[in-house]
């Protein structure tokens, strides 16, 4: 049994290594872009600079927001490509099971994607840093006012709701990248298969209607809040979303969760027993 698991690790570490080789011929050349574009950015703070500061911060946030395109169109490419185009043949004669090839997808891409998105992320902390050092006063006491005489959120409120948004939108994405595959792989069945590029707009289309409609459903019978106390305390809540304080929902969270999963295993399965290669 050992030695069969080790030969499946092996296997499995093989098409990682593969698939992120493939996807680093070209993602990586942001980077490096953006690399020198932050550098600008502290050159430009050191050597007081606004110019060189200016153009620093603002080709590294526009390639920052690329780089989260460009790695969403590398997610689905490489997948129609490996699997449903031309190398699709190929991919489907390996010693591989067909969850080994779905996952190694998702590990290669959802990498990529989470790279970019802490990218973009970095921009804006840099951004944030660069204002509080020069226009701390100023932004405090803004946000002083605000707070007192407009029920303005808190700075602490501020980073809780940044940070939940965040997580729920690197969620969200994989979510979507994850029913994207499930559309193109439904769609190469021998049913489709004629009009596949039709019919995977259309399943794709019709997994966000169901995911739309549970998220309402459960959002209305079976509530699950985080709850930000003005005291800074975090609390859990079920069902009742009037409880005093900032209410941030966590069933849409929950539901992608298991959702994900659900869409894995089916499309693992269609992958497995229902697609015709062309």
């Amino acid at each position: 049994m050992t030695g069969s698991s080790d030969r499946v690790k092996g296997k499995m570490f093989q098409l990682v290594k593969n698939d992120f080789l493939a996807s680093a011929r070209v993602i990586p050349l942001f980077y490096l872009i953006e690399i020198v574009a932050i550098a600008a950015f502290y050159i430009g703070q050191k050597m007081e600079n606004s110019k060189v500061l200016i153009i620093g911060f603002v080709v590294s946030l526009v390639v920052a927001f690329l780089l989260v395109f460009v790695s969403f169109f590398f997610v689905v490419y490489d997948y129609q490509k490996s699997l449903f185009g031309q190398q699709g043949y190929l991919s489907f004669t390996l010693p591989v099971n067909s969850r080994q090839l779905l996952g190694s997808k998702l590990i290669v891409y959802g990498f990529w994607m989470l790279v970019s998105f802490a990218d973009f992320i970095l921009v804006l902390d840099l951004l944030g840093k660069f204002a509080d050092r020069e226009y701390g006063e100023m932004i405090d006491t803004a946000s002083g006012l605000l707070t007192m005489f407009a029920d303005f959120p808190s700075k602490a409120q501020i980073i809780a709701y940044a940070v939940y948004f965040i997580i729920e939108f690197f969620a969200l994405v994989l979510s979507f990248i994850i029913m994207i595959y499930f559309a193109i792989a439904a769609s190469h069945m021998r049913k489709f298969q004629k009009a596949n590029i039709i019919w995977s707009v259309l399943i794709f289309i019709a997994t966000g209607i169901i995911y739309v409609v549970v998220i309402n459903l459960l959002e209305k019978y079976l509530g699950v809040y985080l709850v930000l106390g003005d005291d800074k305390s975090f609390t859990f809540n079920f069902g009742d979303p009037t409880t005093p304080g900032t209410q941030l929902t966590l069933m849409p969270f929950l539901f992608m969760v298991l959702q994900d999963v659900a869409y894995f295993f089916l499309t693992a399965h269609i992958m497995h027993k229902r697609i015709n290669i062309k």
